[in-house]
């Protein structure tokens, strides 16, 4: 009977211990549920702290908000109200960081001039990443490639060589149209299409050659991406973009110390001025493409600046509690 008694104590004494491991399972759980998975402001604070929104643009932290911009409306009203009547202004703006834009008579469009020298420079990148071509590489002049309208490598002797990367720099930067010549003789046509084509223009060398300015604006935004070229690549194009002696048109009103990687056109016989860039202004960079035809060249002059005054100072001045 005492056996059978000790055995009973026994089996009480299990089962007690078995209900007080299985009641702090239960705490364990309960607390760690409450802890991990209750919506209050300690588990919204660690979401953010562990970069969980997943849903949202990643990018968003390298940029303080009072520098994401959106509204670009009052802007959009000043310039349409001056010139969306004028088919002979073409006008994109897109603010960078947000991709906040604006399209003023964004159907009219212009021959682009030497805005064509930046797909050209980009296909020639493309050839050095293939490993066809290298930087150091050099081209010959040939009679053929040279014109005095823009640039002086005109001037050099037939037969004189140059490296690819100084045609290139001078095709950009200088606006060089012999240089130009030089870099696209010794490209295929098929080379230079797969630039446009990248960026959506496919069949454009087959057409009338003429492009609205926010058309024409993806070659920049592809650039500033680096969505077709490599960084090393978009970088050293940019640059030589943004040694342009050209200081007038957008330019000419913005501050000297802003960089502004640029390719300026011109074709006085077609009466079309052009410019388009990339404006750096300190954590909220830019794109702004003008387009103009008018047979007065100091008044296209003066549409640009006012376009590039009020687009600088509304960006400059921005402050979301005023709008």
């Amino acid at each position: 009977m005492k056996e059978i008694g000790n055995k009973k104590n026994n089996d009480k004494n299990i089962t007690v211990i078995a209900l007080g491991i299985l009641t702090a399972i239960l705490t364990i759980t309960n607390l760690w549920t409450f802890f991990v998975y209750a919506p209050d402001e300690t588990n919204i604070s660690k979401e953010s702290a562990s970069g969980k929104f997943e849903f949202l643009d990643p990018a968003r932290k390298l940029i303080d908000k009072q520098d994401l911009i959106i509204n670009v409306q009052p802007l959009r009203e000043y310039l349409d109200e001056k010139y969306k009547k004028d088919l002979n202004v073409s006008i994109y703006f897109e603010y960078l960081p947000t991709g906040a834009s604006i399209a003023t008579n964004k159907d009219a469009e212009f021959y682009p001039a030497s805005l064509l020298k930046v797909p050209a420079a980009m296909a020639v990148a493309k050839k050095i990443e293939k490993g066809e071509w290298k930087w150091t590489n050099k081209l010959v002049l040939m009679s053929s490639d040279r014109d005095d309208k823009f640039g002086s490598l005109h001037k050099e002797s037939t037969g004189s060589t140059f490296t690819i990367e100084e045609l290139v720099r001078r095709s950009l930067a200088d606006s060089d149209n012999t240089a130009h010549f030089i870099l696209v003789r010794n490209l295929e046509t098929e080379e230079i299409d797969d630039v446009y084509e990248h960026m959506g223009l496919k069949g454009f060398l087959s057409t009338n050659g003429n492009l609205s300015a926010k058309r024409y604006s993806v070659i920049f935004r592809t650039l500033y991406n680096s969505s077709y070229l490599s960084d090393e690549n978009s970088q050293k194009l940019l640059n030589f973009l943004s040694q342009s002696p050209f200081k007038d048109y957008i330019q000419s009103a913005l501050p000297q110390d802003i960089i502004f990687s640029h390719k300026i056109g011109i074709d006085r016989e077609k009466e079309i001025y052009l410019d388009s860039g990339l404006i750096y202004f300190k954590n909220r960079p830019y794109l702004l493409t003008i387009m103009i035809r008018d047979n007065n060249e100091k008044m296209a002059m003066e549409k640009m600046e006012d376009v590039s005054e009020k687009t600088y100072a509304y960006i400059r001045d921005y402050h979301e509690e005023n709008n």
